[in-house]
């Protein structure tokens, strides 16, 4: 007997009882469909395809900057109190924008000169970052943070940006400090460049520049 198909598309078998070739194909390819139409389909029909997660965009686009003078033996931090929108009245140290093509140890020597007229210090990278959320941009702000020795005949002339300054003990500084986090990177200054000297490595070699 032939293998016949009837209106239905029902396989018919041979005599042997056995699928033609061509007929145990189509069947192998209708059980491969069938297998991947259950892998494709959710167990509940009301699950969710997985969105892409929304990340907040981190901005490096400034520094701080963390002076030292030493006074009897101590070293002090200098502390400025804002005059400007931001923050103001509160007391902050050294920080500003990174200007196109400037580095960024570069725009701490100009934020230091334009904020207290003072242009001879040793000039180190701490290895600690600024930071913080701005909800009306939706991003983190984030800015390294150096740190400065300043010589004791240096003085203070202040721009408009600030209206009083402060060589503080660590203790004070931090107390006074405007944000939480202030005080986290005033404890570490002082643990790694006021109480020891720092690594050699984290020196800016300005001079060279």
């Amino acid at each position: 007997m032939k293998h016949t198909t009837d209106a239905q598309g029902v396989s018919r078998v041979n005599q042997t009882g056995q699928l033609s070739h061509s007929d145990q194909n189509t069947q192998a390819n209708r059980a491969t469909q069938a297998k991947q139409s259950t892998k494709d389909t959710p167990a509940n029909s009301t699950d969710l395809i997985d969105l892409p997660k929304q990340t907040v965009p981190i901005r490096c686009e400034g520094v701080a900057v963390v002076l030292l003078k030493k006074y009897l033996n101590e070293f002090h931090v200098l502390m400025l109190k804002r005059a400007g929108r931001m923050l103001h009245g509160e007391w902050c140290y050294i920080g500003g924008g990174i200007e196109p093509r400037e580095k960024a140890w570069e725009a701490a020597i100009r934020e230091i000169r334009e904020e207290t007229g003072i242009t001879d210090i040793r000039l180190y990278t701490s290895n600690q970052f600024e930071q913080f959320y701005s909800q009306a941009e939706d991003y983190i702000y984030m800015a390294p943070v150096f740190v400065g020795y300043v010589h004791e005949d240096q003085s203070v002339q202040l721009n408009h940006e600030h209206s009083d300054y402060r060589w503080m003990t660590f203790d004070e500084a931090k107390h006074n400090a405007a944000l939480p986090g202030i005080d986290d990177i005033l404890d570490f200054v002082e643990k790694h460049f006021a109480r020891k000297t720092p690594s050699k490595w984290l020196k800016m070699n300005i001079e060279n520049e």
